[in-house]
C-alpha cells in the first residue's frame, strides 16, 4: 500500500496524470450499428419528397470486397442537399473535454474533374466529419426549409468541429466504378452532461445530381485532456 501511494504522490509532483480513453469501431458486416440516416437542406417538392430519391441502407460496395457497409443517396434539387449518418457516442466522463481521431473508409464512384448540373459530382460534394455534443435533429425552419440543428457549416465551408475533410472525388489512379479512401480527423470537444457526444459524417453537395456513397470501417479514438 505504501509502494502504491509514493507512486502516486510522485505523479502529483511530477505534475503527470493518467489520461482516460475509449474506443469505437463499427464495420457493419452484422447490422447498421445504430447509425442514423441525416437528410438536411431541403424543401417539400410537393410529391412527398420522391423528387430527392432519399434512401439509406446496408449492402456491400459493387465492385469491392464481400463486406458490408452503410450506403446513403439523394438527389440534390435544392441545390444544397446534406445527407449522412450519425451515432450517439456515450461512456466517457460528463463534461470533460476529449480528444478525438476519427478514421472511416468512403466508397464512391465520382470521377475528379468531372462535370455535372451547377457543379461536379466529385469536387463540388463536400465530405464533412467529426464530432458534436448535441443529438443532430432536422426541422422546418422559417422559411419551410429541413434544417440541422448544429453547426455543419454550408457546401465548401465546414462547421466548427464538422469541417470539410474530402470531396465525393475518388482517389487518384481507383479502377472504374467504385474506389475506396481512409478519410482521417481530429477533433477536441466537450462532451456533454450525460457523458456522450454525437459522431457526424456526411456530404454537403453544390451539384444538382444524384449522389450515392458508401461508409465502412470507422474507428473512433477519445483520450481525455
Amino acid at each position: 500500500m505504501k509502494k502504491y501511494a509514493l507512486i502516486i504522490l510522485l505523479m502529483m509532483v511530477s505534475g503527470c496524470s493518467v489520461s482516460s480513453k475509449k474506443e469505437w469501431t463499427f464495420d457493419f458486416e452484422k447490422d447498421n450499428s445504430s447509425f442514423k440516416e441525416i437528410f438536411a437542406d431541403y424543401h417539400d417538392d410537393g410529391n412527398n419528397y420522391t423528387t430527392y430519391e432519399m434512401a439509406f441502407g446496408r449492402e456491400m460496395i459493387p465492385g469491392q470486397s464481400n463486406s458490408q457497409a452503410l450506403f446513403i443517396n439523394g438527389s440534390n434539387r435544392s441545390d444544397d442537399l446534406f445527407m449522412g449518418f450519425s451515432k450517439q457516442l456515450d461512456g466517457l466522463k460528463k463534461d470533460t473535454l476529449y480528444h478525438f481521431t476519427l478514421s472511416f473508409v468512403l466508397g464512391t464512384s465520382a470521377e475528379a474533374c468531372s462535370i455535372g448540373i451547377g457543379g461536379s459530382p466529385a469536387d463540388s460534394v463536400y465530405m464533412k466529419a467529426g464530432f458534436v455534443n448535441e443529438e443532430p435533429k432536422v426541422a422546418f425552419d422559417e422559411n419551410m426549409i429541413f434544417r440541422l440543428n448544429i453547426d455543419k457549416g454550408n457546401q465548401s465551408e465546414g462547421g466548427l468541429t464538422l469541417p470539410v475533410v474530402s470531396t465525393m472525388a475518388k482517389a487518384e489512379g481507383s479502377k472504374e466504378g467504385y474506389g475506396l479512401k481512409t478519410i482521417k480527423v481530429e477533433i477536441d470537444l466537450k462532451s456533454n452532461a450525460d457523458g456522450s457526444v454525437y459522431l457526424v459524417i456526411g456530404s454537403d453537395s453544390g451539384y444538382e445530381g444524384l449522389t450515392r456513397y458508401y461508409l465502412d470501417d470507422v474507428l473512433i479514438t477519445a483520450t481525455q485532456k
